[in-house]
């Protein structure tokens, strides 16, 4: 199933959504700095929207590339530059594609997540992301402090297991895994603010694509 870029703006608007109703929660969790990342999660998020919503007549990495111009200019709090950095990556490896599938969905989610939560495994070029590598045995990267997927992998990696076992190919079968451990759980049990909100976007926009 492929997304285009109206598509790519309806998603972050549901994701929107979900932090924007859990903003007082994320800031609750913020007491180390001010108690603001809900709101400049929010607000962040509503820079993309707006930004995915004025590039409908173009190709979805020329849609996340102005998204992050937009968002490295206007956006609030630690999470602007990282979720810029991770969307600029993003739109650099789709560069060429008119529309995204699901996978890629995934593969945009991990990159500007990634980047928010200090993984090293954030989008290297021409190479599987490390939280799918991790899932694939091919690297032995984690998401320190992030999405809190850690506790969900012996899940996911049963998903890859039978995902492999009915001949996906490896890529394939590790973003089923990721999809999978993206669904579970409650995001705002994770240890920091940020996988709080990382988990709130990617958990809403994969349970929005998945129906």
């Amino acid at each position: 199933m492929s997304q285009s870029t109206p598509d790519l703006a309806k998603l972050f608007g549901v994701a929107l959504n979900a932090v924007s109703s859990n903003r007082e929660d994320l800031n609750s969790m913020d007491e180390a700095n001010h108690p603001n990342h809900g709101d400049n999660v929010t607000h962040n998020l509503g820079i993309i929207k707006s930004a995915l919503e004025s590039q409908q007549s173009q190709n979805p990495s020329d849609a996340l590339r102005l998204a992050a111009q937009r968002l490295s200019e206007q956006g609030r709090g630690s999470t602007a530059p990282q979720y810029s950095q991770g969307l600029q990556q993003a739109a650099t490896h789709f560069q060429g594609q008119q529309s995204l599938s699901n996978d890629d969905m995934g593969l945009l989610l991990h990159s500007m997540l990634g980047a928010a939560t200090g993984s090293q495994a954030a989008s290297q070029p021409g190479g599987m992301p490390g939280m799918l590598g991790m899932l694939s045995g091919q690297t032995q990267q984690t998401a320190p402090g992030g999405i809190d997927l850690v506790s969900k992998l012996a899940p996911a990696a049963m998903e890859f297991m039978r995902a492999k076992a009915s001949g996906s190919d490896t890529k394939s079968a590790a973003m089923q895994a990721a999809i999978r451990a993206m669904m579970g759980g409650n995001p705002l049990q994770a240890a920091t603010p940020g996988g709080a909100s990382g988990g709130l976007i990617a958990q809403s926009i994969m349970k929005s694509l998945m129906g």
